[in-house]
């Protein structure tokens, strides 16, 4: 015995049973279908068949159900009136079939990816809202509307002719009709309903997993149709009337079923109407096979996931076979695939065995058939929508952002009041609302701020859409800076867009401000002008160096001469990078009297080789006395760590702020926003300090000198003020006491 024979053997109990309980509601969904199709009655349940042979053999899903949908019924109705007879409907229906074919040959079912996961949420959603709004009439035994019908409004072919029981024919919507069916509701049904429901929900919450082959959809109607049995022979017309049961067609012998078979009329190949409705059908029920199969592939526990395109040369090849044979359009349903699912069904030889007992039931017992309540069946797709429609559902989605929360809750009203079709194409025209915000938000990629410096990064695809922005961008930036436009990570950029930097730059210099361009195609920088500026700024410094020594030499012609005997500083200042932290300005010094060292964010690590050789060399060549580790107001470092934005290579230096931010994270948090930046730098800079105090070379300076002393500053570039740093709180609880250090 082969794997695949192994695996179909231990999977046919649970296919067996979920077949069983799909087919027993799929049939009276088929004939509901098919009357408000304004079609045959017989046609629903060969379409059914077809549904689950021909589809079910094609179909690569493992778990999607095929057959007549509510969604088309408007399609189909309109459709057959325009023609003026059925079999040119046959005919169209058909063409339509082939038409599917193609586009999976195309392989067109690739475009499902594209449908946002928010709307097809939102449209299972929206179906299991309506199956409970649908079911609950038919659950109090107000069946006056034909069973399978999905849509909010009421036609007339919605609804059932043959009905006898006393009755209000005044609804033209599904709230109108569930006020009315309270009005009319039978006792009997209404029990039937109830035990129904009881003995779904026990067996499903007790026993489904003791007894994995028998689904409670089974029980369910099993034990339904047995109460109503009960009632017949305990109560005087206790048992239903056929018009609360399954009414299928039942036949006297085969040649009287061939004669309900319908065939296309060829003749109509050339009528215009005839490819119009063609195509409707096929995109129409195309897009709803493609969305039922998204739904129903989430529900699937196994979480397989179907070849889309194949999915549609199956749905063609099914819609060519009920066209030959009778019958009306088919997709994926979703409907019947949560059942299979819920059900317990493993492969789509379930989907394959449930058309077969629809054959089965129309040839051999179709009294049988007959005795089966629609309030069981009722219950049955009620549980289905119940689950669909978990109000967890929605408090889920609104948890991801309004981005996905609006979509989805469109697509849910616009599904429930209209169809699938018309929900889904709201659902997806509010998702790409947020697509188009969210990509001209991001027209701009980061803006980043370096005092007199600025750089736009812009993102990556450029529309005339993004012009807004970009324009806003441009004009917002204050005069006398230097702006780069950088747009190396752009890979299409519109000609608006171009025209736009084009003119900003061409007018930037009334406002003081130098553009600089980078990495944009076919736009380059004023070279001339440029190297005119930078040749103008480097011979500035050499001049001003000229002018600095004569200075120099005119006050104190032994400057020089007494400088280049050596160095004596008694001080190691550890500093920022930051150009407007000058030492010798701030601190009033002369060359030669501080020995300095920067990085970013005066930041002491050990990975840091550089700093610790000056550190080395400052106590064992120069004996400095004092080390100053100094921060600054303003630190773009500091700020970089507390916004977490990426920065590059920067970003694993910046790392060790961001320890010294979570290490005080509590006091830092308890701030105000504009207090916590400015915390932190005094934070960064005593924490630094006591990293030094943790280094061998210092604990062996103090063993043997008892110095250097260090000390911690922070530089106020607002007004010039140096303020000292109390880090001894941290240091007497990490290293107080040991080796000398401060206490």
């Amino acid at each position: 015995m082969n794997l695949k024979t192994k695996q179909f053997l231990s999977n046919l109990p649970y296919d067996l049973s979920s077949s069983i309980a799909v087919f027993l509601v799929a049939i009276p969904l088929c004939l509901g279908i098919a009357h408000a199709s304004g079609a045959p009655l017989f046609s629903g349940i060969i379409s059914g068949f077809i549904g689950g042979i021909v589809v079910g053999i094609f179909s690569k899903s493992a778990l999607s159900v095929s057959g007549p949908t509510a969604s088309l019924t408007a399609i189909v109705l309109s459709g057959i009136k325009d023609l003026g007879n059925f079999e040119a409907f046959l005919l169209a229906l058909l063409i339509a079939g082939m038409i599917q074919t193609l586009l999976g040959i195309l392989r067109t079912g690739a475009l499902s990816a594209y449908l946002p996961s928010a709307t097809v949420v939102g449209m299972s959603v929206a179906i299991g809202l309506l199956l409970v709004v649908k079911q609950l009439p038919h659950l109090i035994g107000y069946d006056v509307e034909e069973f399978g019908v999905e849509e909010f409004d009421i036609t007339k072919e919605d609804v059932n002719e043959s009905y006898h029981d006393p009755h209000e024919v005044k609804e033209t919507n599904s709230l109108m009709l569930l006020v009315h069916a309270f009005r009319n509701l039978q006792s009997n049904v209404l029990v039937i309903g109830a035990i129904s429901l009881l003995s779904f929900w026990i067996w499903d919450r007790y026993f489904a997993k003791k007894c994995k082959y028998v689904p409670a959809s089974l029980i369910a109607i099993i034990i339904g149709t047995g109460t109503n049995l009960l009632l017949g022979h305990l109560l005087p017309g206790g048992a239903l009337s056929q018009d609360h049961m399954v009414t299928l067609p039942i036949f006297k012998n085969p040649s009287e079923l061939f004669a309900h078979l319908d065939f296309p009329n060829f003749s109509y190949w050339d009528n215009t109407h005839v490819w119009t409705l063609a195509l409707t059908i096929a995109f129409a029920s195309s897009l709803e096979s493609l969305l039922s199969v998204e739904v129903v592939d989430k529900l699937d526990e196994e979480n397989r996931k179907t070849p889309m395109s194949q999915e549609l040369i199956a749905q063609g090849l099914g819609n060519m076979a009920c066209g030959l044979a009778g019958g009306i359009p088919i997709t994926s349903v979703v409907v019947r695939g949560s059942v299979n699912a819920s059900s317990g069904a493993k492969t789509k030889f379930s989907a394959i065995f449930h058309g077969a007992w629809i054959g089965i039931s129309v040839l051999l017992f179709p009294k049988f058939m007959n005795t089966i309540p629609l309030a069981s069946l009722a219950a049955i797709l009620t549980f289905t929508g119940l689950k669909l429609a978990k109000p967890a559902m929605f408090r889920l989605m609104f948890q991801k952002g309004y981005s996905q929360f609006l979509p989805f809750l469109a697509t849910v009203i616009v599904t429930f009041f209209t169809n699938v079709l018309i929900g889904t194409f709201c659902g997806i025209l509010v998702a790409l609302v947020f697509v188009l915000y969210e990509d001209h938000r991001t027209a701009i990629y980061r803006e980043e701020r370096h005092g007199k410096f600025r750089r736009i990064v812009l993102g990556e695809n450029l529309g005339f859409f993004h012009k807004a922005k970009i324009k806003a961008v441009l004009e917002s930036q204050p005069s006398g800076i230097t702006l780069e436009i950088d747009g190396t990570r752009t890979l299409h950029m519109d000609q608006d867009i171009r025209e736009l930097i084009h003119e900003f730059r061409k007018n930037a210099h009334r406002k003081g401000i130098t553009v600089i361009l980078g990495g944009i195609p076919n736009m380059e920088n004023d070279i001339e002008s440029l190297k005119k500026e930078m040749s103008e700024s480097y011979q500035k410094l050499l001049k001003n160096n000229q002018e600095w020594v004569e200075e120099r030499t005119a006050e104190d012609p032994e400057f020089f001469s007494r400088h280049a005997e050596g160095q004596t500083p008694q001080t190691l200042f550890i500093g920022c990078s930051d150009s407007r932290v000058p030492v010798n300005v701030i601190t009033k010094t002369n060359p030669g009297e501080i020995f300095v060292t920067r990085n970013i964010a005066n930041v002491v690590s050990v990975d840091d080789m550089s700093l610790f050789s000056v550190v080395q060399y400052a106590i064992d060549a120069l004996n400095v006395k004092h080390i100053i580790v100094c921060g600054h107001i303003g630190c773009g470092g500091v700020r970089a760590a507390l916004q977490g934005k990426a920065t590059g290579l920067i970003d694993n230096w910046i790392t060790h702020i961001k320890d010294v931010y979570l290490k005080h994270r509590e006091e830092l948090d308890s701030l105000p926003e504009d207090k916590r930046e400015e915390r932190l730098i005094h934070l960064n800079v005593a924490e630094q300090v006591v990293n030094l105090y943790k280094t061998g070379m210092i604990q062996n300076a103090l063993a043997k000198y008892g110095f250097p002393e260090i000390h911690g500053w922070v530089y106020d570039i607002r007004n010039g003020q140096i303020s000292e740093v109390d880090y001894k709180d941290i240091l007497s609880k990490e290293l107080g006491g040991l080796y000398g250090y401060p206490k």
